[in-house]
């Protein structure tokens, strides 16, 4: 199969495991282990995904990144990816860690700087030691180039929340690689609205093939929404990236994609059970997630009217 390298998102799980169990996630109900991936399978998949000419985007899909043992390792393969994180674990030691690394871009996911509304978002979560542990590492970080990103959630829930309380709460106005930004939250488990996601309408993505996602059990699928594994391609620890791509499965799913046969996409078909099975939505859609990064917040948050 033909591909353009460019077009690909690329994640690799390097754990399924967390420290949170959050409203919004799926991983307090995932239907595969919670497990580390083995390094030599993170050695063979940056030679795998690297030898297709592929950038990875985020050293995660489900699990806390920073759990992993060895994270300013997996770092150096992949030093164009960004790393996501619920801040939790962000001590001076790991820190130190990450700023020794190539790592260009990490993002703090505070979400509310509501202490009653956060424990809502993030389970389990402490709130006080979250700012604390943000505040400390921007102090670590100051004129680091490294770019910090705190995100701040839109949802029903913090609706009240602004950028400006953000930016004051971390007095980001005295560094100068930190900012603020804005995402909604996604129904990763199931396509239904609730105070912290609204449902959606056919394919997020708006293509089948956008993402190579490796879970942490050597697994792979094309969906980052695939938190289950309910459409697995193919397997990394016994096949080659190039096979998997290449496989008459791979080939027959996108084909019952195209002919909206969802009998055997389960994920698929519970982003499509509200509608959207037009190829014309999906090209609109497609056009969106093509846009550079910060161009697709700006359009996402000007047609997202569920926040208002």
């Amino acid at each position: 199969m033909k591909f353009n390298p460019r077009k690909i998102k690329v994640g690799l799980e390097l754990t399924s495991k967390c420290n949170l169990r959050c409203g919004m996630c799926p991983l307090p109900v995932l239907r595969r282990p919670y497990e580390d991936m083995p390094w030599p399978l993170v050695e063979k998949a940056e030679r795998e995904i690297h030898g297709l000419g592929l950038k990875l985007k985020w050293l995660h899909e489900m699990g806390e990144p920073l759990l992993y043992a060895r994270i300013d390792d997996a770092i150096r393969l992949f030093p164009e990816a960004s790393l996501s994180t619920n801040g939790l674990v962000l001590t001076e030691e790991i820190g130190a860690k990450l700023l020794a690394t190539p790592l260009k871009r990490i993002r703090i996911c505070v979400d509310s700087i509501n202490p009653k509304v956060y424990p809502q978002l993030r389970t389990g979560g402490d709130f006080d030691k979250l700012v604390g542990l943000t505040r400390d590492f921007l102090k670590q970080a100051k004129g680091h180039p490294m770019r910090i990103e705190i995100q701040k959630m839109r949802s029903r829930l913090t609706v009240d929340e602004t950028v400006d309380s953000f930016k004051r709460l971390f007095d980001l106005k005295q560094y100068r690689n930190a900012r603020v930004i804005e995402k909604t939250c996604e129904a990763l488990d199931v396509n239904e609205e609730t105070d912290l996601h609204g449902k959606f309408y056919g394919c997020v993505q708006g293509a089948f093939f956008t993402w190579v996602v490796v879970f942490a059990d050597g697994r792979v699928t094309h969906c980052c929404y695939d938190a289950h594994a309910e459409q697995v391609m193919g397997d990394l620890k016994t096949q080659s990236l190039r096979e998997i791509i290449d496989s008459p499965r791979f080939a027959e799913m996108q084909s019952m994609f195209e002919r909206r046969d969802f009998t055997q996409l389960p994920r698929c078909a519970e982003c499509f059970k509200h509608g959207g099975e037009s190829h014309a939505l999906e090209d609109v859609i497609k056009g969106v997630q093509n846009l550079p990064g910060v161009a697709k917040d700006v359009v996402r948050k000007v047609i997202d009217v569920r926040y208002r």
